[in-house]
């Protein structure tokens, strides 16, 4: 479960624990740095899409608890394999139908600014991947996603760099 333990200047320390409360945290106490929202309302809105097409509707059923619960019915690794990329493919058609839909054109999920629908975009796709699932048909995803790839501080947190990644895992080929 991820985890973020903020402590105020004067100790008070606030502890959070679900992904979009950590992402929005930073939006709501520091509006001017780097905010992963845009300004305009009918632009926040858009991108929120996005994030809920991610956060809402396809991590969910494609986290191992979920998909380990779906393999535990007939002990099947086909069923969760098989449930998790339908999951995959409903989530990312939607997104792939925003961005094609969206009046703007870019580098990144919403235009050439990071917003936090790429976010939670990159450790989406890096599931799939990890189930060997094909972006062949999803163009706008994996032109964003290789693009966001390439960026330093998505390298950094590639779950394979992450001092808590079991070894096995680390040298996956995906």
């Amino acid at each position: 479960m991820p985890t973020l333990v903020v402590t105020s200047a004067n100790g008070e320390k606030t502890t959070i624990h679900q992904s979009m409360t950590i992402l929005e945290y930073p939006e709501e106490r520091f509006p001017d740095r780097s905010p992963l929202l845009p300004t305009a309302l009918r632009d926040r809105v858009q991108v929120r899409d996005l994030v809920n097409i991610i956060a809402i509707d396809t991590q969910p059923p494609t986290n191992s608890r979920v998909a380990k619960r779906v393999k535990a019915i007939r002990c099947s690794l086909g069923d969760q394999t098989e449930f998790v990329i339908q999951a995959f493919t409903d989530g990312f058609k939607a997104y792939e139908n925003l961005l094609a839909k969206q009046d703007r054109t870019g580098i990144y999920s919403f235009g050439d600014t990071l917003s936090m629908a790429d976010v939670v975009l990159v450790p989406a796709v890096d599931q799939a991947l990890f189930y060997r699932f094909e972006l062949d048909g999803f163009p706008n995803i994996k032109r964003v996603y290789s693009a966001l790839k390439e960026l330093e501080p998505f390298k950094a947190a590639d779950w394979r760099n992450q001092g808590d990644t079991p070894e096995k895992f680390r040298s996956h080929d995906i």
